[in-house]
Order: C-alpha cells, then structure tokens, then sequence
C-alpha cells in the first residue's frame, strides 16, 4: 500500500518498500497457498508472459553480443505484480493502495497550486528550466500523467457514485486537478492524452444514457465540443501548435536540438537500427550502445544522445523485434479485455491507466522511465477483485462495452 503512495513521490523510498513487500511477503504465514494464488492472477500471468520475452531478449543480447543484460531492472519488474498480488489478496487492501496513491497524487497538486500562488517556493531546478515551474517531486510529465490518473480516479468514483454530494464534490477535485495538469504543468504528452482520456470519459456517460446511432451522434458532438474548448486554451494551442512547428523548423532549418526535433532525430537513427534485425531485435539493452556508436561517427551529434528513443514501439522493435512488439500488443489488447470485464468504478479507472499508457507512449519512452514504469506496474497489481468498499460508492449500473 505504502509503495504505491511512494511511487509518484520518491524513487529511494520506492525501491525501500518494494524491498520490505518481498520480506513481508516471504515471511508471511500460507507462503506457498500466496504464491500460488497470485500465479492465477491474469495481470500477474500478462507480465510473467513479458518478463519471459525481455528475459529471452536479454539472453538474445548475450548471445550475439556477449553484453549480458540480466541486471536490466525493467525485466525484474515484471515480477512486481506478482509480488503484490502474493500480499494483498483482500480486495479492500488493494482498494487502500489505489486511495494512497491518490492521496500522494493529490497532496502534489495542492503543493503545486500553492506553488503558483507563491505560498510554497518553487524548486531550485525551476530557475534553470522554467518548464519544471510548479513541478514538486518529479518533472512535469511524470507529474502531469500521474495528476490524469487522478483525475480518471475521482471522475470514475462520481460516475459510479449514487450520493449527489459525493458525485459533485469528486466532479469539482477532477476539475481542479485537470486544471493543473493543463494551465500550471502545461505538459506536451498530457495534452496528448487528454483526448482519448476525456474520448473515452464521454463514451462511457452518453453510452450509459443513449444508445445506437442517438449515442454516436451525442458522443460526436460532445467529442467537437471538447476538442474545441481544450484548442481555445492558449497554453494547449501554444504548445502544440505554435511550439512544435517552430522547433521542426528548426531542426530542419539548421538541425537544432529542440524537443521535436530530437525526437525526429531519433526516428531517423533508430529506423536503421530496426531494419538490421527486424524480426527478434538487437537484444534486450542493446538500443543504447548501437545508437551510441552510430552518434561516434556523426560529426555535432552530442545534444542528441538520449538514453532511450522516446517512443514505446520504437525501443521494442529496436530490442524485441516485430515479433516482440506483436507480443507487447497483445498483451496490452488481453489487458483491456480484462479490464472491460472489471466492475465500476474499478473499470474506468483502469480503463483510463491503460489509455494514458498507450497514448503516453507515442511521445515518450515510459518504460524506460523508473517513475513511469512503477507507477504502471503497481497500479495494474492492485487491480481490486471486489467491489468498491466505501459507503455510497457501487451503484449497479448497466454495463459499458
């Protein structure tokens, strides 16, 4: 429970408690009845299944390269979940770690409210890169993302709430957090997200009240609505447009390193790297060390070495192959069966993890990302088997494809 209230906090106190689950976990009573249990859990079995390719990937890499990657800690934190799944196996636990990390996401978004408003001082890094102004643990994309997740917590718990007050109050704390992921945070992969995010959330109201081609038109017009009102927001329109099309121009114009065009930078070096070992990859850990030594030979090329492509596929492809990227599709796909089958609100919370991943991911390299990585796999552990346990939460409601 307490990991996950580390995980958008601290990296330290994660790896800390992680390390006291497993002592926990190993000695508590019924170890093997534990084990056992949780080994039939299907998320636990998803990332057993790709922990079995990165570790078949890491061995790919020893073969061919002899640069053994069995230390790599993503491979290893596959076995999370399992972990997680050994301890809590009462639901209501499962329901206390989502809560605590809620807790430690909102208790970010009131210190970066009163960062604004000059109550708390920013952070020293603030100075030297105003996009981390109002940023209080983590960089503001690790920041914004966990603010989103959030924010699909409290508006999940209002759409499943049979209490008016509970369902306004919930609406008006997800209003404020969007608030701060989108004017204070102002980052360009939660804005990315934002559509489908706020796509889905208005699927799942029209689909309860509508149906057939009623629900298709109410959903379209509401979906124009809202892209509408988030492209009159001046920070969303600025960064998105204005921003990105000065900093390509840039790059092409005179191969600046700004955001985007590191990005299409990335595109254009890891493209070749696929195309020399299409199928099965380079190995496990091997983007690195092949991008680096093509980096040796292009003349003006440091402002552009990065530790990872920035971009989910690309690193697979590069590693894994297409055939492990056909892998990590599909368990992203058994995910989101699993998930649909879920009751609310546990449903849409997890729903929504599983869009903010998926679109985070076009833009970014979150699995290479130690905050990004834990905040996914730990909040996927703690998928809740019964229904909500707090009072006026759990109103039946018809199901939603």
């Amino acid at each position: 429970m307490l990991t996950l209230f580390a995980a958008p906090l601290n990296k330290p106190a994660t790896n800390i408690l992680l390390g006291l689950s497993l002592l926990c976990s190993l000695a508590g009573a019924d170890l093997v009845a534990r084990w056992r249990a949780a080994l039939r859990e299907p998320v636990v079995i998803g990332f057993l299944v790709w922990f079995s390719v990165l570790f078949a990937s890491a061995l790919h890499a020893w073969i061919g390269s002899d640069a053994p990657a069995f230390g790599e800690a993503s491979m290893w934190g596959c076995l999370y979940p399992l972990l997680i799944a050994s301890l809590l196996r009462d639901s209501r636990w499962r329901w206390r770690a989502l809560a605590a990390f809620a807790v430690a996401a909102g208790l970010v978004v009131l210190i970066s409210y009163l960062m604004q408003f000059g109550l708390v001082p920013q952070r020293a890094v603030a100075e030297i890169q105003p996009s981390m102004r109002n940023t209080v643990f983590k960089e503001y994309t690790q920041q914004g993302l966990a603010s989103l997740i959030l924010m699909s917590m409290l508006v999940a718990v209002a759409f499943n709430s049979n209490e008016r007050g509970l369902r306004i109050a919930a609406l008006i704390a997800a209003a404020v957090v969007l608030c701060n992921a989108v004017l204070l945070i102002q980052s360009r992969t939660t804005y990315i997200v934002l559509l489908p995010l706020l796509g889905y959330w208005i699927y799942r109201l029209v689909a309860h009240r509508f149906s057939g081609w009623r629900m298709l038109m109410v959903s379209g017009g509401l979906v124009i609505v809202t892209i509408g009102a988030l492209w009159s927001t001046p920070s969303i329109r600025e960064r998105m447009l204005s921003s990105i099309t000065e900093e390509v121009d840039s790059y092409l114009v005179a191969q600046e390193p700004t955001s985007s065009g590191i990005r299409l930078w990335l595109w254009q070096q890891t493209l070749p790297i696929i195309a020399d070992a299409p199928v099965f990859g380079h190995g496990l850990n091997q983007w690195e060390p092949i991008y680096m030594e093509q980096m040796r030979a292009i003349p003006g090329s440091e402002p552009f070495i990065t530790g990872h492509p920035h971009q989910e596929a690309l690193l697979i492809l590069a590693e894994e192959g297409v055939a492990g990227l056909l892998v990590f599709a599909a368990l992203l796909l058994a995910f989101a069966v699993h998930v649909s089958k879920l009751r609310d609100p546990q449903k849409g919370i997890f729903a929504s993890i599983l869009i903010i991943y998926v679109a985070a991911g076009l833009a970014n390299g979150l699995w290479s990302n130690f905050t990004h990585r834990h905040v996914f796999m730990l909040l996927m552990a703690n998928i809740p088997l019964g229904s909500f346990p707090w009072h006026g939460i759990g109103r039946a409601r018809e199901s939603t494809p």
